[in-house]
């Protein structure tokens, strides 16, 4: 009783410290991105419970080994001690009852990770309608007091595109409310003129950007019908707009967007406040990539949308992280009060959106890992233990005849045994656990055939690989060694 919890508080001491190396290796992978991810740390206080349950544990294990010890002591005084006693039918049942059972959780991690990866790469294989290479995007916020009108934001916008413009490596640069992925809801009421929605069908909001310069250039977007925006349709009397195939689907599912008009909120305006659409684009993923839904884009002059903050989006040639400092630069030069806030490339932006489907990967993926070596550790634990325990009796049947390789088998078949059974369970351990990560899995079936297979096959070569030297050690025992012994 006192071995067992003194093992189990040492394994909690040592799961603590992989708890804690995990802390730090969820804050290398952005774990601030996660919901509540600022909040992960290592709690003393679960941390206590953590080791009071590890020593309950220990009790709980301990008791049944101690009863059966006991029990077999009461029981023939003179066979308990004898070295080479054989451990009751009870016992080894019970040994080989925990090796299922760690099968079988070995067996439910990594059928979890083997379906969270492909889910992962499904995802970020999605592609997110514009060509996130090369593009450099940063955020300013602009203060009443250095821009006291439209007008004056609009000269400084136009200078600072020209000036980043004139930069080495530069290629185009645009202005926008919002930039794809940045983690900022920026969905609102377009209202199409005449258009008599359904009865029951309530207003639908869309994404909703003001641009100007190259923005559709910069961004990477393919021109579906018509024109992009320019920066001089900021400057224009004549009010125009350019809105996604999404958004004209689901109002012209027939086609002929393109001269039609709408209005920025929630009711139709005068005709003067309306703004006619010049241009089709390919729809863009907004919050997510695995966003199915789609919701519609619209994007208005930005003399007619601006913002108190805006994001600069510029190509280049070169590496986009190496054009930062020039930006920074750039708008100092302009106004040097005006910092440069989330400065990121695009596909930095990219792969933080996907943040929460990582690091379910990367952990499912560690302690799959843990889990496996905890298998191969309790099977060749079991097997040596049982060729250790049966020694005089494997001597006395290999002296009546037995060969090695009889022996050998006779061991892989227990581990085999205990393999099936830990398998068994394990299947349907994942079968369960895979429809709770439906939710979070990306076309990847709950059932999946090819996962559940590869996972036993992993398991089955490291629970046979475990049993190779105990069984091999059997199949070495002396008949006249074990005898002499004993």
């Amino acid at each position: 009783l006192v071995e067992t919890t003194v093992l189990t508080l040492t394994g909690g001491l040592f799961g603590l410290l992989v708890g804690a190396a995990g802390v730090r290796l969820l804050g290398a992978i952005g774990a601030e991105h996660l919901p509540l991810g600022a909040r992960i740390a290592l709690d003393m206080r679960v941390a206590s419970i953590a080791l009071v349950g590890a020593a309950v544990m220990g009790i709980v294990m301990g008791l049944p080994i101690a009863w059966f010890n006991l029990r077999d002591r009461s029981s023939n005084p003179l066979n308990f001690e004898s070295r080479t006693s054989t451990v009751s039918r009870a016992a080894q049942r019970l040994r080989h009852g925990f090796i299922v059972a760690q099968i079988a959780l070995a067996f439910v991690l990594l059928a979890g990770a083997g379906l969270l990866g492909p889910s992962l790469k499904k995802a970020m294989d999605v592609p997110p309608g514009f060509q996130p290479d090369h593009v450099l995007t940063g955020q300013l916020s602009i203060s009443g007091k250095n821009f006291p009108n439209g007008a004056a934001l609009l000269a400084f916008v136009e200078r600072l595109g020209q000036e980043l413009g004139r930069q080495p490596g530069v290629r185009a640069v645009g202005i926008a409310t919002n930039v794809p992925l940045s983690g900022i809801s920026n969905k609102s009421a377009v209202t199409v003129k005449s258009y008599v929605r359904r009865p029951g069908q309530s207003l639908q909001g869309h994404y909703s950007y003001g641009v100007d310069g190259d923005f559709f250039s910069a961004l990477g977007m393919t021109l579906v019908d018509g024109r992009f925006l320019t920066a001089a349709d900021s400057r224009r009397a004549e009010r125009v707009c350019v809105v996604d195939e999404d958004f004209a689907r689901h109002y012209w599912p027939q086609g002929g967007a393109i001269g039609h008009r709408v209005f920025a909120g929630a009711e139709e305006r005068p005709d003067a406040e309306a703004f006619t659409i010049v241009g089709i684009v390919s729809p863009m993923k907004q919050a997510d990539l695995t966003d199915a839904e789609a919701q519609g884009a619209a994007f208005f002059p930005f003399g007619y949308r601006m913002d108190g903050e805006f994001y600069v989006v510029a190509r280049t040639s070169l590496a986009p992280e190496s054009l930062g400092n020039t930006l920074q630069s750039v708008v100092r030069n302009i106004d040097a009060e005006l910092p440069v806030n989330d400065l990121l490339a695009m596909e930095t932006r990219i792969a933080d959106s996907l943040v929460a489907r990582r690091s379910p990967v990367l952990l499912a993926g560690l302690f799959s890992a843990i889990a496996l070596l905890l298998t191969a550790i309790g099977t060749y634990g079991v097997l040596a233990s049982a060729v250790a325990q049966r020694r005089r009796e494997i001597g006395l049947r290999m002296a009546l005849g037995a060969r090695p390789e009889q022996v050998r088998r006779q061991f892989v078949a227990l581990a085999l045994r205990l393999l099936i059974g830990g398998t068994a369970l394990g299947v349907l351990g994942a079968w369960l656990a895979s429809r709770a990560l439906q939710a979070v899995l990306f076309q990847v079936p709950a059932l999946h055939m090819a996962t559940l297979a590869a996972t036993a096959v992993v398991l089955g070569t490291v629970s046979v690989a475990a049993c190779l030297l105990p069984s091999h050690r059997a199949a070495r025992i002396s008949p006249m060694e074990a005898m002499t012994n004993e």
